[in-house]
């Protein structure tokens, strides 16, 4: 038995220790962790010694597991021994001597270095967080758990079986009771750990008054569909069950994942009052056990696909007012160019009459010195203004790029999706015919720009149909060489006067337009290599707006 204690000790060792004490952690630290996560391990054995196989220490409900790993999750996996020292006392305080003392020991060992390595795979192997309850973590705790839990109990029960404890025929039956008590346990209340870390901000953010009607609610569904499930003769069969995934579900949807973590938690505990008070045998428990775990599953991805999607929308509207600030910051920039434009051809010939002033000037000598110094003063500045002008005009017209490969039917999407709303509140509705392309490399950011621009405009055209209801359809489709983006509406189209200016600064059709967007995403498709037009959609009106852009590097060499 020495040897197994010694070999015991160094493999829990070996999982994390520098220095004989966990790295950034003081002695009595670690003792003061230990102690209370022992004393409370022991208590959590003590009060849910449910249905008990054979005094072994094998119950069907055993949430000390799901302590025991949110220790080593937290904590860092050093913490082995603790959990270690709190099952060996389990065993001799609590489970009473049914096991021999070597079996006590070895079974310990299993369950601190089985806990420890699953711990080490959730984090080093798959980057588990509990503070982080995404949709990618709660999967890696769904899959990863149920598998490990299932080694250890196969690991734990072959000990019981080799010490003489657990007769061979008694094997899967150990194996079943353990895996669905140390599994349900940490299904159970884990994810309340990830919630109360990383998602019970978002209920700070919720009105208490729809807090308490939402968890009325909830509990209203919860006890009816309880009350249904053991008033009938036959709650054995399970068959009224599924009406438990109506509330789970509903308060998933509307709280996220904490919502699912705490309601399945809820639904748990209430069910196992409803079985302990109606004395139903050790098989019932287990079946309504693996429904739990069904039922635990099914809520927590609801609800983390729930919180996933509204990440994904905040997200969605940040960038969305990005691009509403960069639009607004090329505005001026375009602006600036026309400015620039507009003004470096008079300041230039400013100083070219100014200099014609000061040679006509010398010429005749009454008081030349004055003169001609103040001309030359004035042909300096007016030099300086010019440069400055022209840099002005360069930088702004001649922006930095920074093209990568970019997937041009995601990139349309995305932009339709941010102007739906928008078309929506004119009445206008907005189809997107996106065939598969090969990537193309742009700027993404500034071609996003300049489809907006031009799906804006076909908007609001479309804003303006009398006999049809607004309409712009959107097309993406692959070219020869190049990639094509067509934007058409059934607006009234674009007048004679302004068709031949379309794509200058400053024209308009609308009352408050700059006349910047096209010329703007002219200017941009061209700095890409690609070109944009326009066409009359039909006789009687409409327009179709047509960018082309060369294909990537990339998807040329694919060719």
């Amino acid at each position: 038995m020495g040897d197994v204690v010694r070999r015991s000790r160094g493999a829990i060792a070996g999982l994390r220790w520098s220095g004989g004490w966990p790295r950034e952690l003081a002695p009595a630290q670690y003792a003061l962790i230990g102690g209370i996560f022992t004393a409370a391990y022991l208590g959590l054995e003590w009060l849910t010694r449910v249905h008990e196989l054979e005094a072994l220490g094998i119950t069907l409900w055993n949430p000390a597991k799901a302590l025991s790993l949110g220790l080593l999750l937290l904590k860092g996996v050093a913490y082995a021994p603790a959990l270690f020292l709190a099952s060996l006392l389990v065993d001799l305080f609590i489970y009473g001597a049914a096991k021999s003392v070597a079996s006590i020991v070895a079974t310990s060992a299993v369950v601190a270095i089985g806990y420890a390595a699953l711990a080490a795979g959730l984090t080093r192997g798959l980057g588990f967080a509990v503070r982080r309850p995404d949709l990618r973590n709660v999967i890696a705790l769904l899959v990863t758990v149920p598998a490990g839990t299932f080694v250890i109990a196969c690991l734990y029960c072959g000990f019981l079986v080799g010490f003489g404890d657990l007769p061979a025929r008694q094997y899967w039956e150990a194996v079943r009771h353990l895996w669905v008590g140390d599994t349900v346990g940490v299904i159970i209340l884990l994810p309340l750990a990830m919630a109360a870390s990383g998602s019970v901000q978002r209920l700070g953010e919720t009105r208490p008054v729809v807090l308490l009607i939402d968890f009325g609610t909830f509990l209203t569904g919860v006890l009816i569909a309880l009350w249904l499930i053991f008033s009938f003769e036959g709650a054995n069969e399970y068959h009224l069950f599924y009406l438990l995934f109506l509330p789970v579900s509903w308060i998933a949807m509307r709280a996220g994942f904490v919502g699912a973590a705490a309601g399945v938690c809820v639904v748990h505990l209430l069910l196992l009052a409803f079985i302990s008070w109606g004395g139903y045998p050790a098989s019932t428990f287990m079946g309504y056990q693996l429904l739990v775990l069904a039922l635990a599953f099914n809520g927590l991805l609801l609800g983390a696909v729930v919180d996933e999607r509204r990440r994904s929308d905040e997200l969605l509207r940040e960038q969305h007012a990005e691009v509403v600030r960069m639009t607004r910051h090329a505005t001026a920039g375009a602006m600036g160019v026309s400015l620039a434009h507009q003004i470096s051809q008079p300041l230039s010939n400013v100083a070219m009459y100014l200099h014609v002033g000061r040679q006509l000037l010398a010429d005749k000598p009454d008081e030349p010195a004055p003169i001609a110094a103040s001309l030359e003063k004035a042909t300096s500045q007016l030099r300086q203004a010019k440069d400055i002008l022209e840099r002005l005009r360069d930088f702004v017209s001649r922006g930095t790029l920074r093209p990568a490969p970019t997937d041009l039917g995601a990139l349309t999407r995305k932009v339709v999706a941010l102007a739906e709303d928008d078309a929506r509140a004119h009445g206008v509705s907005v189809r997107l015919e996106a065939a598969s392309v090969p990537p193309v490399t742009v700027d993404a950011l500034q071609l996003e720009q300049s489809l907006i621009n031009v799906i804006n405009n076909a908007i609001d055209a479309a804003a303006e149909a009398d006999r049809f209801p607004g309409c712009v359809t959107v097309r993406v489709a692959a070219l020869d060489k190049g990639v094509r983006i067509e934007v058409v509406d059934n607006g009234p189209g674009v007048s004679d006067v302004v068709a031949k200016q379309l794509f200058e600064p400053f024209v308009t059709t609308k009352p408050s337009g700059m006349g910047l967007g096209l010329a703007l995403s002219r200017e941009l498709i061209s700095a890409h290599g690609g070109t944009i037009d326009w066409e009359r959609g039909r006789p009687d009106g409409g327009a179709r707006f047509t960018i082309e852009l060369p294909l990537s590097p990339e998807a040329g060499h694919g060719r």
